[in-house]
């Protein structure tokens, strides 16, 4: 009398079986995702250096400049053809106070004109929604005997109502590479001009 009762649990068995490998095989591969931000999370903090000398150093990897006065070396970092050098003010409560940061990546089979191009695509489907933000007109600039397109944007302080400027250029660097330069402080300190001098001394 127990045997046909049998026959309808047999099935119900094995697809909780698959089910189950189902969910395995899911939490498999979250596992998967997890490890591989986790290095490379792990990554990043590793390559990570805080001396600035060492940021300096970094950064002549990078590119060749003058650093501009009142900066320190903040952070740099290296990992998967990704080099990046950043400077924060040596005094942050100082009026006009400016940031650098430069970077290189792996050019691929893109020249500087389509990633200016892309970026430039991009930021204007994305817009600026943060609030207080707002997109300025591309400006232009002298490097090396060229003229380089800029994109700016700007971020008003809804405290004190005075905005920071935010400069964006891309160089064709060695090795079919790209350099990134960011420039960004008051806007009555990191204007054109400012932006230009430093420009003048890159190599």
């Amino acid at each position: 009398m127990n045997h046909p009762e049998l026959a309808p649990h047999t099935p119900r068995q094995s697809g909780g079986g698959a089910l189950k490998w189902i969910l395995l095989g899911c939490g498999g591969l979250m596992l998967l995702v997890v490890a591989f931000f986790a290095v490379s999370g792990w990554a990043v903090y590793r390559s990570l250096n805080t001396d600035p000398a060492k940021v300096d150093t970094a950064a002549k990897e990078i590119l060749t400049f003058e650093k501009p006065a009142g900066l320190k070396g903040a952070a740099s970092a290296s990992m998967m053809g990704f080099k990046m050098a950043t400077y924060v003010p040596e005094d942050p409560k100082k009026d006009g106070n400016v940031f650098l940061m430069v970077a290189s990546f792996p050019s691929g089979k893109q020249n500087q004109a389509q990633y200016q191009q892309q970026i430039d695509a991009n930021m204007k489907q994305q817009g600026h929604s943060q609030e207080g933000a707002e997109r300025l007109p591309n400006e232009t600039f002298k490097v090396r005997g060229a003229d380089v397109t800029a994109q700016v944007s700007a971020m008003k302080d809804q405290n004190t109502g005075a905005r920071t400027l935010h400069y964006m250029l891309l160089l064709e660097g060695d090795s079919k590479r790209m350099v990134m330069i960011t420039i960004g402080g008051n806007e009555k300190t990191a204007d054109h001009a400012w932006v230009q001098k430093f420009l003048d001394t890159v190599k």
